[in-house]
């Protein structure tokens, strides 16, 4: 009988209940009975009940908490040194750096690969990116990954395109009957990545009768990305229209309606939420950032909108408002038929036998 071949999967601090946690829990359990994993997370930051949820088999070591980097380097290339694995998957250029090095001191020969999260351009520095070529291959989950490797020299046969797995869930959750109700599930921050404040800049353009659902919360010590959010909407005038719900555990299983989702991001990695939210048939509506949502919507689940134009975001939400778009679930759910995890584990199994 031929032994499973051995993976393991290093990831820099995890908060617990991100995209990066669920994209590791699915592809660990889904591909267990083929390969024998093991995760390597440098740090746990808060929640840490989705380590629970990965198949029982796999081998799960947490990283030095509290200290200085050295140490935790330290402590991730005595592991390495241990490693019997046939391949590493590293999600950021420096854990990739460190664990190249410790492949030549200890002379292994598993197969590097990265698998980055996050738009390369606005998450890494250009003495991080450069670390990327250190990788033998590349998993890309955004076609906007993709090019942006590409763009920092990373010969193109040496990327492969495999997005992210999204469940095909059996949910449909249908428009309000009376209210249009939009909705945002990811982290709460004002100006940052999310770019709360641009959503907040398009609601106070629109007329008619709307709510705005939040779901996410402020990661900050100081919650001051919040204060900032209710400040804002304060001077805007418009805190009657928003309803905050905080983090909410299984969120989809607690929306009972929506009309759309909506995401102010000025970059993303992949765009987990907007592919979540159209699987259960809800259009949504997106600034094209880099990277991601280019990936996922279409025009037959939601509007695209020119990279920070407010005015037509505005002006989309406002034909939610007006009753003036319709798209029926059905159609929504069937647009995003090569992201859902059938189709991304036939060709990521496939390209796994392949590399390995």
């Amino acid at each position: 009988m031929t032994s499973k071949k051995k993976i393991m999967i290093v990831t820099g601090p995890m908060a617990g209940h991100g995209g990066e946690e669920s994209v590791i829990t699915s592809f660990i359990n889904h591909l267990a009975n083929t390969y024998d994993f093991e995760l390597y997370v440098s740090q746990v930051m808060g929640d840490s009940v989705w380590l629970k949820q990965l198949d029982k088999r796999t081998k799960i070591t947490i990283g030095t908490a509290g200290t200085r980097r050295i140490t935790k380097a330290g402590k991730l290339l005595l592991h390495i040194c241990r490693c019997h694995s046939d391949a590493v998957i590293v999600f950021t250029p420096r854990l990739l750096f460190l664990i190249n090095l410790a492949r030549k001191l200890y002379f292994h020969h598993f197969k590097l690969i990265s698998w980055v999260q996050f738009s390369i351009n606005d998450y890494f520095s250009t003495r991080d990116q450069s670390y990327l070529a250190l990788a033998d291959e590349h998993l890309a989950i955004s076609g906007g990954i993709q090019q942006q490797l590409m763009d920092i020299g990373i010969n193109q046969s040496r990327i492969h395109l495999i997005y992210n797995p999204i469940p095909k869930s059996n949910q449909i959750i249908l428009p309000e009957n009376q209210v249009v109700s939009f909705i945002y599930v990811a982290r709460i921050q004002f100006n940052q990545q999310k770019n709360m404040q641009a959503l907040f800049d398009a609601c106070v353009q629109l007329k008619g009768a709307w709510k705005l659902h939040i779901y996410g919360t402020d990661t900050t010590a100081t919650q001051d990305e919040y204060r900032q959010c209710i400040v804002y909407i304060k001077k805007l005038q418009i805190e009657s229209h928003i309803i905050w719900h905080g983090w909410v555990t299984n969120v989809w299983e607690k929306i009972e309606h929506a009309d759309a989702l909506v995401l102010s991001s000025t970059s993303e990695g992949f765009g987990m939420v907007l592919a979540e939210a159209i699987s259960r048939g809800i259009p949504a509506i997106s600034f094209d950032c880099p990277v991601g949502p280019a990936d996922i919507i279409n025009k037959n689940n939601g509007f695209l909108i020119n990279n920070r134009d407010v005015m037509q975001f505005a002006a989309i939400m406002q034909k939610f408002v007006d009753r003036e778009v319709h798209f029926p679930a059905a159609q929504v759910k069937q647009s995003i038929t090569n992201l859902y995890e059938d189709a991304y584990y036939r060709r990521t199994a496939k390209l796994l036998n392949k590399l390995l």
